[in-house]
């Protein structure tokens, strides 16, 4: 009996020790799984570059009067009021000094009435790009990135927010071009806006004079 009980107590230690194993190694397996770091996602290029490889941005271009074509925003303020946009023109004032900020007048409608928007665009060190400073000392600024420009059309991407409108303006209101349009429409949808996202806006009844009490420094850009 001794013989018998000292094998079926082998035995049984055995056992113990085995489940023990397993468990343990079970554990270890089900913690190593835990605390195993996820894989870092390849880097995506910022929502706010320019293409890589892509031409200086010559500023000389940019001077002058420009016509407001289309639209395209992630932004609410934006969105509520692409469906009724109005005629917009802009004229870019080119600064004394390169350190100096850009001013930009910006005529529209609204209520009828035409409205003048002043701001300024502050140079960064990035060659096309500027900073609109906020109302407020606590309010963000908007980055201001001229993705392209030519000597009749440009595009432009605002950045506040996470959110992004990009907008194409042209030296003239007639013979828009379909293939820009297309690069325009390509250029949103790289920046996450389908065409649902895009407002054209009227070639006509832009603002020629505005009353002293129709101008304004503030804009909401997002």
């Amino acid at each position: 009996m001794t013989g018998v009980q000292h094998r079926v107590t082998l035995a049984v230690v055995l056992l113990c020790v085995c489940l023990w194993g397993t468990t343990d190694a079970g554990v270890a397996k089900e913690r190593e799984r835990i605390v195993r770091k996820p894989r870092k996602p390849a880097p995506t290029p910022s929502a706010v570059e320019r293409s890589p490889g892509a031409p200086p941005i010559d500023m000389s271009k940019m001077w002058g009067k420009w016509y407001l074509l289309n639209l395209a925003s992630q932004c609410p303020h934006q969105l509520q009021q692409g469906a009724s946009s109005e005629a917009t023109v802009i004229n870019l004032t080119p600064p004394e000094q390169e350190s100096s900020p850009v001013s930009v007048s910006t005529k529209t409608r609204f209520n009828h009435d035409c409205w003048e928007i002043l701001q300024k665009y502050y140079p960064t060190k990035t060659n096309g790009c500027y900073i609109l400073k906020g109302n407020s000392v606590s309010e963000p600024g908007t980055d201001v990135i001229i993705m392209e420009l030519d000597n009749a059309y440009a595009f432009i991407l605002y950045h506040k927010k996470g959110k992004i409108t990009a907008k194409l303006y042209g030296r003239s209101t007639v013979n828009l071009s379909e293939p820009m349009l297309t690069r325009f429409e390509t250029l949103a949808q790289e920046k996450g806006m389908s065409l649902a996202y895009l407002f054209p806006f009227p070639t006509f009844g832009h603002c020629d004079s505005v009353t002293k009490d129709h101008v304004i420094d503030c804009i909401p850009t997002c």
